[in-house]
This record gives structure tokens, sequence and C-alpha cells, in this order.
């Protein structure tokens, strides 16, 4: 019985090791990756509200930002990781009362403010106008 085991331990330390490196990987290539946020000019954006979206690997970011007199005046967070939608919601008020995507990423989650912020971009580059 033990010369068995001993010829099946190398067997289960190989197929052991295979399943942790898989895992591994499988998680670097899932994770989200820091976004380069831009600018919007706002005083280019006609009164409306917009959808955007933002897809960072496994991070969704939908939101509906309104527009009034050339001023974000509300965001909603729309859809969101469970887990992170208090802190995407936070970046959302902190672009609505600064009126800019040049905000701070909220501690603890860069990765998430930065798929919010980018959602946000896209919803206000759709309405700018390329001439």
């Amino acid at each position: 019985m033990k010369e068995k085991w001993k010829k099946a331990v190398p067997y289960l330390a190989t197929i052991a090791a295979a399943f942790c490196a898989s895992f591994v990987f499988t998680a670097f290539l899932l994770r989200p990756e820091p976004l380069q946020v831009g600018s919007a000019e706002l005083g280019a954006i006609a009164d409306g509200t917009y959808i955007g979206v933002c897809q960072n690997k496994i991070l969704f970011a939908v939101v509906q930002v309104e527009i009034q007199n050339h001023e974000i005046v509300n965001i909603e967070v729309i859809e969101h990781k469970t887990a992170y939608m208090e802190q995407a919601k936070q970046i959302a008020e902190a672009v609505c009362d600064e009126q800019s995507l040049k905000v701070d990423a909220i501690s603890g989650a860069t990765l998430t403010s930065d798929t919010v912020l980018k959602a946000i971009e896209n919803a206000l580059r759709k309405t700018e106008s390329f001439e």
C-alpha cells in the first residue's frame, strides 16, 4: 500500500502545481488594468441624458450622466460590481461636485474608480461634435 502512495505522490504534486499555475494565470489575465481617463469639454455638450459604458476585463460599469446648462447635474451608476457599488457612487458624486473627470481615486478602489471615470468620459464623449 505504501508503495502505491510513493508512486502516486509525484503525480498528485504535478497535478496540484498545474492547477495552481492555471489559477494564477487566469487571475492575471482577468485582473482589471489602470485606465487613462481624459477630459470632456462641458461647454460643448448639449442638455440631455447620456449613457456611458466601460468594461475593464472583469469590471463593468454603466452610468447615466445628466447635463443641464453645460453642467453635470447628476450621475447615476446603473450597473457595477455589487462589492464596489458604494465606491462607484462616491466617484460619480465627486465628478458632479468638481464638474471634472480629474478627481482623486477612492483609496483601495483605484481600478473601480478608473472604470467608472472612463464610463463617464465615454458618455460625455458621445455628445461632443467632432467638426
